[in-house]
């Protein structure tokens, strides 16, 4: 053997030696990972990556034990370093592609996980985690089909049906989401995402007492499973449980501070529950961290709007659109509320974010309001009208998709039975079985035919304050209509204090207290028995002007007739037969609102408002304006103005654009 032959040999034995030392402390690492013993697991992996820096394992493993404790771009460096070192692994590279995805790098998930496909065809891993990069890319067809391929490959493979359910979500098909969640769920039981998702479905679609079920279901499974804690709070909201909501909020933001989605629902429970001042502050704490959070900035926007600081609302809108021009909530709040002082390049950034391709459904659909909108307040009605009926055509298919659906027929079906039920003879059966008080204040009507306006008069009288839109007699009948009757007086009884024990907790002691939910036109008998003393105010429009304002709102409460012209106008002439029924048979008064009337009469009608509900005058009620209490509706910037008249006579510049309302109105 020569000098040359020799040298050889002493580095092969080295090599060999070397690989012998870095595979015993990757073994001794790889014990200590499947034990949980993570630090002693990473200083083994660390030597093991000094003595063979050239390998792929080291890394590899070592991004693991980043992943599981918490370090997310530790675990992608390393992890990206291992793929160098080895081309051909698929688990170093799926693993590569879910790291990835995780750290939302998303097209380098995709190449990871299509370089794993290229290796191994039938991975059904790697075409799920394919799925969740195409997704995050807003290819949603190709997510889809990644994930369905993955499910073919292994039908009970739970990630793809919970990948596969987060999809229909994204494209608001709760009830297939919830399918797809649910199969998952019998393959895992105990996995806390399935059941997380499927709480978050079944919220949407209003199943709020299933949706808080399986949130707590995960919370079982895993207490600090922060996505689970989110789901519960939101699900509590739903239900008016603020408190509740708070609670889980809080308590996911003691696992993960700052966490954006934990602290944006806090504020949004805040504000609900009227606490805008600490919504503020969460807003404003978050902003602090997260500066270009354009969500955060959005709902601050809400809150300085219903606080009446509009001015300041405008400018958070502004700061919202500027950092995520498609943010659809933010650009409809912002053209509602700026008006026709929005730029020429504000109404450009909307139009052109309607071009993205990542838009998801529904951002869509508020920035073809937020288009429509700022095109009728600058006098375009054309290009408002082209969008008002295409963000009504994708409401009513995401409704249609859920099965949420309006039969006009059906509905006026409804009215006449209402009015059957509820005759002279029957009213005047029920007498005496109600409560007393005469604190109650329900205004009724057409959504957008003032009710906002007529309750913040009222509630900037000093004896008055208002709780909102609580729904509250709609959540109390049991059968209604016909049903109803065969409840025995004690319980009628029952019904009416549960009711003013809601409305008394929330009105601040005042002598009135109103609630202004618009359909309360459809209970107007039964509110007559449970509260005789009670003052009811029914509010008008002109057809016309109220079926183009229905028209033009993006709700966010579920009505599928508002996205149409014939069946708004059905509903219209359905709410003034009933109206015409109760306006026989009631023996409450009843004061009826014009809103073209208030409009031209503001001191007026005004008065008469006042003394329907039994008051003194006070000369604030002319100053609505100015109420500082919360204003929760859609029509929260327009009563943060004086009255305005540029709303009277809207529907005239629309011409024969809303010929279909005109004949279902006829």
């Amino acid at each position: 053997m020569n000098r040359q032959e020799r040298r050889q040999q002493r580095k092969q034995q080295q090599k060999m030696a070397s690989s012998t030392a870095t595979m015993k402390l990757l073994d001794e690492a790889t014990a200590h990972y499947t034990a949980g013993r993570l630090n002693e697991a990473a200083e083994l992996c660390q030597d093991a990556i000094g003595t063979a820096p050239l390998d792929a394992e080291p890394y590899h493993l070592y991004a693991l034990i980043c992943y599981r404790q918490g370090r997310l771009e530790d675990a992608g460096e390393n992890i990206l370093e291992a793929t160098t070192r080895n081309e051909t692994n698929p688990e170093l590279h799926a693993n590569c592609g879910a790291i990835m995805n995780m750290l939302g790098r998303h097209m380098e998930a995709e190449a990871a996980c299509r370089h794993v496909i290229d290796l191994n065809p039938k991975s059904a891993e790697a075409h799920s985690n394919l799925g969740v990069a195409l997704e995050m890319q807003g290819r949603i067809e190709e997510a889809f089909e990644a994930c369905r391929k993955a499910l073919e490959l292994n039908p009970e493979y739970p990630e793809a049906l919970i990948n596969l359910g987060n999809l229909h979500v994204r494209t608001t098909d709760y009830v297939s989401g919830v399918e797809s969640f649910a199969e998952a769920i019998a393959l895992a039981p105990e996995n806390p995402t399935a059941r997380t998702n499927l709480s978050v479905a079944l919220l949407r679609l209003g199943e709020t007492e299933a949706a808080c079920e399986q949130a707590r279901e995960a919370l079982r499974i895993n207490p600090r499973y922060v996505e689970a804690l989110i789901a519960l709070g939101n699900a509590e909201i739903s239900t008016d449980g603020y408190e509740e909501a708070e609670e889980a909020f809080r308590s996911a933001l003691e696992i993960h501070p700052n966490h954006p989605e934990a602290a944006l629902n806090l504020a949004a429970a805040l504000h609900k529950a009227g606490r805008s001042d600490a919504s503020a502050i969460v807003y404003r704490d978050l902003l602090s961290v997260h500066t270009d959070l354009a969500e955060a900035e959005a709902g601050l926007g809400v809150v300085l709007l219903a606080s009446g600081r509009l001015d300041e609302a405008i400018g958070a809108f502004r700061r919202a659109v500027v950092s995520k021009p498609t943010l659809g909530d933010a650009q409809y709040n912002l053209a509602s509320a700026a008006g026709a002082t929005l730029t020429d390049d504000e109404v450009t950034a909307m139009q052109t974010a309607l071009n993205d391709e990542k838009l998801n459904p529904g951002d869509c659909i508020s920035l073809h309001f937020a288009v429509a909108e700022a095109a009728d307040k600058r006098g375009d009605p054309k290009t408002a009208i082209d969008h008002f009926n295409s963000g009504n055509s994708f409401r009513r298919d995401a409704f249609a998709q859920n099965e949420i659906t309006f039969d006009a027929g059906e509905f006026d079906r409804s009215i006449d039975e209402i009015i059957e039920t509820f005759n002279a003879e029957i009213l005047s059966r029920f007498e005496g079985q109600g409560h007393a008080s005469d604190t109650p204040v329900f205004i009724a009507g057409m959504p957008r035919s003032g009710t906002t306006l007529v309750e913040q008069i009222i509630a900037s009288h000093p004896d008055a304050s208002s709780v909102g839109e609580r729904g509250l007699i709609e959540r109390l009948p049991e059968g209604y209509p016909a049903g109803t009757l065969g409840l025995t007086p004690e319980r009628m009884k029952e019904l009416a204090n549960q009711a003013l024990a809601e409305l008394t907790s929330r009105g601040n002691g005042t002598a009135r207290v109103v609630e202004k939910t618009p359909f309360n036109f459809l209970y107007l008998g039964l509110i007559q028995i449970l509260f005789p003393n009670a003052r009811i105010i029914h509010c008008g429009r002109d057809p016309m002007d109220l079926g183009l304002s229905c028209y033009a709102q993006n709700f966010i409460a579920d009505h599928p007739w508002s996205t149409d012209l014939g069946d708004i106008g059905r509903f219209i002439k359905a709410e003034a037969k009933l109206m015409k029924h109760w306006n026989t048979v009631l023996s409450t008064p009843v004061l009826h609102v014009q809103y073209e009337n208030l409009i031209i009469d503001q001191e007026g009608e005004t008065r008469r408002i006042i003394e329907h509900m039994g008051l003194e005058w006070n000369d604030s009620c002319l100053s609505f304006h100015n109420n500082d209490q919360t204003v929760l509706t859609a029509s929260n910037w327009q009563v943060r103005k004086p009255i305005y008249t540029n709303s009277q006579g809207r529907a005239k510049a629309y011409g024969t654009s809303l010929d279909q309302l005109a004949n279902a109105l006829a």
